[in-house]
C-alpha cells in the first residue's frame, strides 16, 4: 500500500524516524532509477541517492518538506546531484548533453510506463517456462530452489533459462538501459496491480 505524502511529510516535520523510513521506502527506488538516467551507472546512483537522504536528515531540510511539492523536490534535487556527479567525472561533457537533461522529471512517469509495456512485451515473446521463470523471480521474489521445485526442474535448468531470457532482454531494451532498471519498473507495476 502506498503512503502518502502528506503522512511522510508530517513525520518528517516532527523529526521522526519513521517519516525518513517511509520516505526511504516509497522514493528510493525510483530515484536511482531516475539518477541512473544520468549517471548510466546504478552503483553511482544508489550513491548519489543515499547520501541525498543522508543529507537531507541531517541538515534538517526533511521537516521543511511540503506533501505538494515533494515528488517534485526529490526528483529535481536528485537530478542536479547526478548532473553534479557527470560534471565531476567529465566537465566538457556536460557542455555537449546540457539540452538532453532538461527535461522535467515529471516525463519519468511516461518513461517508467514506455519501459514497463516495452519489457512486458519481450517477456511474451519468450518460451513460456521461461516466461513463468522469471515472473517468478523476479515479481514474486522466489528462490531458484523454490522455483525449480515447483516447475519439477532443476536449480541449474533454472538459472540457465533465467541467463539466457535476461541476455535476450537485454538484448532487446538496450534503448532503455540496464535491465534491472527494466525489471523494476515490471516489479513496481505489478505490486500496484495487486
Amino acid at each position: 500500500m502506498r503512503v502518502s505524502d502528506q503522512e511522510i511529510c508530517e513525520l518528517l516535520k516532527e523529526r521522526k524516524i519513521g517519516g525518513m523510513e517511509l520516505l526511504f521506502k516509497e522514493y528510493y527506488k525510483p530515484l536511482v532509477v531516475w539518477a541512473a538516467t544520468f549517471l548510466h551507472d546504478t552503483q553511482r546512483s544508489e550513491d548519489v541517492v543515499q547520501d541525498f537522504f543522508v543529507k537531507l536528515w541531517e541538515k534538517s531540510f526533511a521537516d521543511k518538506l511540503q506533501p505538494d511539492t515533494l515528488k517534485s523536490y526529490l526528483f529535481t534535487s536528485v537530478r542536479n546531484l547526478a548532473l553534479n556527479q557527470l560534471d565531476r567525472i567529465d566537465p566538457l561533457r556536460r557542455a555537449c548533453d546540457v539540452a538532453r537533461y532538461e527535461s522535467p522529471w515529471e516525463e519519468y512517469d511516461s518513461f517508467e510506463d514506455e519501459v514497463f509495456q516495452r519489457v512486458e512485451t519481450e517477456i511474451g515473446k519468450l518460451p513460456p517456462r521461461t516466461q513463468e521463470i522469471i515472473r517468478s523471480v523476479y515479481l514474486k521474489g522466489m528462490k531458484y530452489k523454490e522455483v525449480a521445485d515447483e516447475l519439477g526442474i532443476s536449480v541449474s535448468t533454472v538459472n540457465s533459462l533465467l541467463v539466457k531470457a535476461l541476455k535476450k532482454l537485454r538484448q532487446t531494451t538496450e534503448k532503455e538501459g540496464d535491465i534491472a532498471v527494466c525489471l523494476f519498473f515490471l516489479e513496481k507495476r505489478l505490486l500496484e496491480i495487486t
